[in-house]
């Protein structure tokens, strides 16, 4: 078997064919960022690369950095391995990375929701030779209702709140 794309380091996942991490948490030359919170995307590497979505968010976050911005599907070559963002679903921007080299395919995915939420790009599996995903939420205790259950929650909650003439108020983390 031919050595892997992406290996864990200190400073974050690393395609050092690339001399590329991506979504690092330590301080690097050159990140690929899957999207804008914070835990994701970190202030102070050299430069970032993003889809135009995440680099608007990441410019309000984290100030003038040195951006670079690429659309869904367009293709990065980097020291001859090709990456592309593929839509995650997450949030506006979210991107799952695949990366190419050699008839290898490795994906990396930060966060990702499998239910099309109309604003965050729709989720695409991604046939490849290595996954690595976040899974903060994968232990089976995580079942998420459907969208629309959740929208009809709320919705009856305001409004019985509104015919008693209680005031309703979501908390919300401020990006999605």
């Amino acid at each position: 078997m031919s050595e892997q794309l992406l290996k864990f380091t200190s400073s974050g996942i690393y395609c050092e064919k690339a001399d590329v991490f991506l979504d690092p948490w330590r301080a690097v030359n050159r990140a690929i960022i899957s999207h804008g919170h914070a835990d994701h995307a970190r202030y102070g590497h050299t430069k970032y690369l993003a889809h135009n979505h995440t680099t608007e968010i990441m410019k309000h976050r984290l100030g003038d950095q040195d951006y670079s911005s690429v659309e869904y599907g367009e293709r990065t070559k980097i020291n001859g391995v090709t990456f592309t963002l593929i839509p995650a679903g997450h949030i506006l921007g979210s991107s799952q990375i695949k990366v190419e080299f050699n008839g290898q395919v490795a994906v990396f995915s930060g966060d990702y929701k499998l239910e099309d939420d109309g604003i965050s790009g729709v989720y695409e599996p991604i046939p490849c030779d290595l996954l690595i995903t976040e899974c903060t939420f994968g232990l089976p205790i995580y079942r998420w209702q459907d969208q629309l259950s959740v929208k009809e929650e709320i919705n009856n909650w305001v409004q019985d709140n509104a015919e008693k003439g209680i005031s309703s108020i979501l908390f919300g983390y401020s990006l999605g």
